[in-house]
């Protein structure tokens, strides 16, 4: 996602699954975090749980759909029809990484969040200003031991590299309840185990992603292929 799911971030069946880089960097997030907890010790354990954590999930803005999009509304709405047609544009274009064709897709931060938005254990929210994309999370730990009823929330922002290298994304500023998380994260290695950028990048070589560009504020993404 220096590398963090949004963007966009992730990507799983229609509705749930993970788009772009989004779910990449929460992916990553949730591997600092379980590291931290067993490599530290139950010092650690607490310090980090009510550090970076927080005992109620984070609001994030309405990305319900509606018949009729309102044009007041806070956050970006898509109608059913035009959800329905992205979800099938994401599902072909994974189908063609898989199979190793060219392909490529163009979506807005309203569709990514579109894709996102019925996804039960995570609570996504992206934006994209000046090809910049800010990614705010709220996700419960049930499946974190010792972490049972807590939950991950923050933020950070995800730039493309000139060359559209994904592996070369910028993710900095990260925020996890209120907290700065130190950029290098990203590149460190813990208890021998892979760094978190090296997580993200098996993520998208399981998805056969090349590119990785923000463009007029629209995530880019493009398969490798013959």
């Amino acid at each position: 996602m220096n590398e963090n799911p949004a963007a966009p971030a992730p990507p799983p069946n229609a509705g749930s699954g993970c788009c772009g880089m989004g779910c990449a960097t929460l992916l990553a997030l949730i591997v600092f975090f379980a590291i931290a907890f067993f490599g530290g010790g139950l010092w650690a354990v607490h310090h980090y749980k009510h550090k970076y954590t927080s005992p109620e999930p984070m609001t994030l803005p309405n990305q319900e759909t509606s018949e009729e999009p309102d044009a007041d509304a806070g956050a970006a709405r898509a109608t059913p029809v035009a959800v329905r047609q992205t979800e099938t544009d994401w599902k072909a274009f994974e189908k063609a990484g898989k199979r190793n064709e060219k392909a490529r897709i163009a979506l807005s931060a309203e569709e990514i969040n579109s894709l996102l938005q019925d996804n039960k254990d995570a609570q996504v929210s992206v934006t994209i200003d000046n090809n910049v994309a800010r990614v705010r999370f709220s996700m419960a730990l049930k499946n974190v031991p010792m972490l049972k009823g807590r939950y991950l929330n923050g933020e950070g922002t995800v730039k493309a590299s000139a060359d559209g290298d994904p592996g070369k994304a910028e993710i900095s500023n990260v925020i996890l309840s209120g907290e700065n998380v130190p950029d290098s994260v990203i590149d460190q290695r813990f208890l021998g185990m892979k760094s978190l950028r090296s997580v993200i990048s098996d993520w998208l070589d399981k998805r056969n992603i090349q590119s990785f560009q923000i463009e007029n504020n629209t995530v880019i993404g493009e398969t490798r292929g013959d």
